[in-house]
C-alpha cells in the first residue's frame, strides 16, 4: 500500500515540479526544479547554516536518495526500528519557490531529512502543504532510505 501511495506521490511531486515550466526562470528553473533554499539545523534545533548558492542547491537537488522503488513496507520497517536508539546529527529542511503566480514571495517547504549518527539511514519527510488538493496521512509522506557515504558526507558538508 505505501509503494502505491509512494507512486502516486511522486507523480504529484513530477507534476508539482512540471507545472512551474511555463514560467521563465533561466537554467535555474530547470536544474532546481523550483528548490530555492535549504536550511540546515544542528540536533538541537539551533539554525547552523542557509544555504542559497544554486550550484549547493543542484548538487542537492541531484542526491539519489529518493529512488525508493525497491523498498518493500518490511523494510522501510526494518530501516525505522534501525534508528531508534540513534543520535540525531542534523536536519536538513528543503523549499522551494511556489509556482503560482499569485504568490507572496514566500517559499513553501519541500522536505525534510533528518541524518543520524553512526548510520547511513535517513528520514525523508515530504511536507504536507506539497500535496495540493487532498489530505494524506504523515505516515505514506516519511521514508527512511540508505545513503551512499558521499552523500551523507556531502549532507554533513552543508553545516558549514
Amino acid at each position: 500500500m505505501k509503494n502505491i501511495v509512494l507512486l502516486i506521490l511522486m507523480g504529484i511531486l513530477a507534476a508539482i515540479g512540471l507545472a512551474g515550466c511555463g514560467e521563465d526562470r533561466g537554467d535555474r528553473g530547470k536544474d532546481l526544479q523550483g528548490l530555492s533554499q535549504i536550511e540546515v539545523y544542528s540536533s538541537d534545533g539551533h539554525l547552523v547554516n542557509t544555504i542559497l548558492d544554486e550550484e549547493i542547491l543542484s548538487q542537492f537537488n541531484d542526491l539519489d536518495y529518493t529512488d525508493m522503488s525497491s523498498d518493500t513496507d518490511a523494510e522501510m520497517d526494518a530501516l525505522e526500528s534501525k534508528i531508534g536508539d540513534l543520535n540525531v546529527i542534523c536536519t536538513v529542511i528543503s523549499y522551494k519557490t511556489p509556482v503560482a503566480a499569485n504568490h507572496d514571495g514566500s517559499l513553501e517547504k519541500l522536505m525534510e531529512l533528518t541524518v543520524y549518527e553512526d548510520s547511513n539511514i535517513i528520514k525523508e519527510q515530504i511536507a504536507q502543504e506539497t500535496i495540493k488538493g487532498g489530505y494524506v496521512p504523515e505516515e505514506f509522506l516519511t521514508f527512511y532510505v540508505t545513503i551512499s557515504d558521499e552523500d551523507k558526507k556531502f549532507i554533513l558538508s552543508l553545516m558549514e
